[in-house]
């Protein structure tokens, strides 16, 4: 495909733990990832972030804080992928809600993370953890 997508995802944390899921069915299969997607026509950015992660893990997100931008060439496929970040209360309980997108999930430290994780995910965290706000693998 020659098109270049614009994807949306959060970086979901709550007790200094990442939640993470394993992704099944789509690009990027077998990493572990967040809530995420394809951003819909007339639709911004934050509205996307919220839709994606309410029909897939159940969650309602509130206090959205921009995070990074990263230009994402990878899966056969070429992205142009922003990230927020979200921290959860103890009211917001994620559950697979696509079971076809997604195997299995859980919350992990910043020190023990699954592998091999989503490049868009894998730049988040990078961004989260060193204030960075843009990634491409050829700078």
């Amino acid at each position: 495909m020659d098109t270049v997508r614009v994807g949306v995802g959060t970086l979901l944390i709550k007790d200094e733990l990442i939640f993470l899921s394993k992704r099944s069915g789509s690009h990027g299969e077998g990493t572990w990832g967040s809530s995420g997607g394809h951003l819909e026509f007339g639709e911004t950015l934050e509205d996307c972030a919220k839709r994606e992660a309410y029909e897939e893990f159940g969650i309602q997100l509130r206090d959205l804080r921009f995070l990074c931008v990263s230009n994402v060439i990878d899966y056969g496929s070429h992205y142009l992928d922003v990230e927020f970040l979200s921290e959860l209360d103890d009211n917001q309980v994620p559950s697979i809600q696509e079971p076809n997108k997604f195997d299995i999930f859980g919350w992990f430290p910043f020190e023990n993370l699954p592998e091999p994780l989503f490049k868009p995910v894998e730049y988040a965290i990078k961004s989260f953890l060193t204030g960075s706000y843009y990634w491409d693998k050829h700078i």
